[in-house]
């Protein structure tokens, strides 16, 4: 529905249409329950917020829930509104490419990202969704507002301060990345040498920045151990040939969006990618850099809509086309697969004879990322 709402949007002259798949996905993340390896902690948060809570948590987020409870609308109401303010921010965020939108939906839902990522760090992706709306107001040199965005984004997740020095490094530059080789160096470089660095190592030297920035209480509330004896698979391949196709038509894509705002996007996916493969084995990294890595579901967004444009053009799009959608359906399909093993699994609140299941299922993980 998100899809077809979103295509009804872009074709429609009424601007406010874009509030419906908006809504549609508020509605669908605040009616879910066990959805999601952080959601029990956001709903005891919710239920069980005291004195302390208030003192560790930011501002923005714990009034949220000061006006869940105000008003009676319950822990639906308060999903509700989280959910709202990120998808709001990331569709606003293509003001500019509104003909893009139907292909966000696609990205979110066929990857996964929608259920593994909006709907587990729910408070630093509030910050990023504005973080990458504030993106237009650094292209069009506007540092009060950006400035203004970056602290409305803080108030949700203070680790968003760190983006503030973004600002300048575009001021006087419309793009970092523009040689296609070199970014495909790089990104081979930081997808073969991922498992040789020692991610222990490195965080070490910063201990007291990662308290600073929020992530110790992700630490504590995950056991001791940060860093998953994960290996490049499959999965981290077909990515890999989605970045590549994405960076071997960056060229093309840049001619066509012809947009400063896209152009800094991108290199904000860049640099995404390459701490994605480097940090790809410790969550807690990822987290850190989400600001960057999750560009990811931008540039795929645009990707889809240039590749779907171009699919006619020759035998060679065409058969680009078919392979990037053969993909992601693989995605889709390996989420439902596992559905059942893990938190993603979609289940109403309202459904409760599925509750024991979906308690049982967080259970297991949480046994399991402490055993790893």
């Amino acid at each position: 529905m998100m899809i077809v709402t979103s295509n009804l949007a872009v074709h429609s002259h009424k601007k406010w249409m874009i509030i419906i798949p908006v809504l549609l996905f508020s509605i669908i993340f605040g009616m879910r329950y066990g959805v999601g390896i952080d959601y029990y902690a956001y709903l005891d948060i919710f239920k069980y917020g005291n004195n302390s809570y208030y003192g560790d948590f930011e501002p923005a987020f714990m009034f949220i829930i000061s006006l869940s409870h105000y008003f009676n609308i319950g822990s639906f109401g308060y999903f509700f509104i989280l959910a709202f303010i990120q998808i709001l921010f990331l569709y606003l965020s293509f003001i500019k490419h509104r003909f893009v939108l139907p292909f966000l939906p696609v990205v979110l839902i066929f990857t996964g990202i929608a259920m593994t990522g909006f709907m587990n760090s729910i408070r630093q992706t509030i910050a990023f969704c504005i973080f990458v709306f504030s993106i237009h107001y650094i292209s069009n040199k506007k540092l009060i507002s950006y400035c203004a965005l970056i602290v409305l984004s803080s108030l949700f997740h203070r680790s968003a301060l760190i983006l503030f020095p973004l600002y300048f490094l575009w001021y006087n530059k419309d793009q970092w990345f523009s040689n296609i080789n070199k970014q495909v160096v790089l990104v081979l470089i930081s997808f073969i040498t991922a498992n040789i660095i020692s991610l222990q190592q490195i965080v070490e030297y910063f201990d007291l920045l990662i308290e600073w920035l929020g992530y110790s209480r992700y630490l504590d509330n995950h056991g001791d151990k940060m860093y998953n004896e994960s290996s490049i698979g499959l999965g981290y391949i077909m990515i890999l040939f989605i970045y590549l196709l994405i960076i071997t038509n960056s060229k093309k894509m840049k001619l066509m969006f012809a947009d400063k705002t896209f152009n800094i996007m991108y290199d904000l996916f860049i640099i995404g990618v390459l701490c994605e493969f480097l940090f790809h084995s410790s969550q807690m990294m990822m987290r850190i850099t989400y600001y960057f890595n999750g560009f990811k579901i931008i540039l795929m967004t645009y990707a889809l809509f240039y590749f779907y444009k171009q699919r006619f053009s020759n035998g060679i799009c065409f058969a680009r086309f078919v392979v990037v959608s053969l993909i992601f359906i693989l995605f889709f399909i390996r989420i439902i697969l596992f559905s059942e093993t893990n938190t993603v699994q979609y289940v109403f609140s309202f459904q409760k004879e599925w509750h024991s299941i979906k308690d049982a299922q967080h259970t297991n993980m949480i046994r399991i990322l402490k055993a790893n």
